[in-house]
């Protein structure tokens, strides 16, 4: 009976070794194949004479890039697959450029290793309301450029936004990570689930985050009104930064840093440590609400 079972056993580990080599087999034949039948991307340069002001922008799998153009033109350069076809149009001035959703076959045989981009060259200055979409794309905005408001959303993809933004700024995002780099901004949100968020160098009217597990950092940031950050697992760090107001919740996270000016500060923490000031019942409140994760908090002018 024994042997009976270790024959079995045997035969089932030589199966189950014969498929393991099949499916390798497998996906290597079809890499092998992928990269036979892969073109290089083609680049496509569409020059843009129209007036307008804001900038709307829709992808799939491209970066998106807005940056400096050298000689003060305004023009669309893409690099993707030669059967993708962009329209750059100018309506109700509004700069529009897009592409068509693509087929089950783009979707089946998209690869890793294509790196489509869309970069949009624009004289430095002020622009109106700036709208990406994308799936896997970054999206990136040079420091010159400044816009009436920034609506950005993307999947995977990261957000670096480095310009100027009169208005509201909603950035949302599963997994990217996002970047903000704005010396002035109107109201801020940022919605994501695993990626992290940093503001940096940056005056703003106010800030939203909402996150699962991503981190969230201000650092020599200051919002006019209040700053409200609610992460699960996410630390958040505090490097002179400040607000009229702030409320910070978190489950497992910590929470630490430094602050500009005093603070009335409420804090608790079912099994962390805190160590944070003396309470300012004349400032502005300070609220952090942790279970597990520690609070540790300075003022330093």
């Amino acid at each position: 009976m024994k042997r009976r079972l270790s024959n079995l056993a045997l035969s089932a580990l030589t199966i189950a070794a014969v498929s393991g080599l099949t499916v390798l087999r497998t996906g290597l034949a079809a890499d092998a194949a992928w990269r036979q039948d892969y073109t290089p991307l083609t680049v496509n340069t569409y020059p843009v004479g129209e007036s307008f002001t804001g900038i709307s922008v829709t992808d799939y799998y491209a970066d998106v890039q807005l940056r400096v153009s050298r000689d003060g033109t305004v023009s669309v350069v893409t690099r993707d697959a030669e059967d993708v076809a962009h329209t750059v149009r100018v309506e109700g001035g509004t700069l529009t450029i897009s592409r068509p959703e693509p087929t089950v076959g783009q979707r089946l045989f998209h690869h890793e290793d294509d790196d489509p981009e869309v970069t949009v060259y624009l004289p430095a200055g002020n622009y109106g309301a700036l709208t990406v979409n994308t799936t896997s794309g970054d999206v990136e905005a040079a420091a010159q450029l400044g816009f009436a408001s920034a609506s950005l959303t993307t999947v995977s993809g990261d957000v670096d936004l480095n310009g100027s933004v009169a208005g509201k700024v909603t950035v949302a995002t599963t997994s990217g990570d996002v970047e903000l780099r704005c010396p002035t901004a109107g109201e801020v949100e940022v919605n994501t689930t695993s990626g992290d968020t940093e503001l940096s160098d940056s005056y703003i009217q106010s800030l939203k985050v909402l996150s699962v597990s991503g981190e969230v950092s201000l650092e020599r940031t200051t919002a006019a009104g209040a700053v409200t950050i609610d992460t699960s697992s996410g630390d958040v760090d505090l490097e002179r930064a400040d607000a009229a107001s702030l409320a910070i919740t978190t489950t497992s996270g910590e929470v630490e840093g430094s602050l500009l000016t005093a603070k009335n500060f409420a804090v608790s923490s079912t099994v962390g440590r805190i160590s944070v000031p003396n309470a300012d019942p004349a400032a502005g409140p300070c609220t952090v609400t942790t279970t597990s994760g520690d609070i540790r908090l300075a003022v330093r002018p």
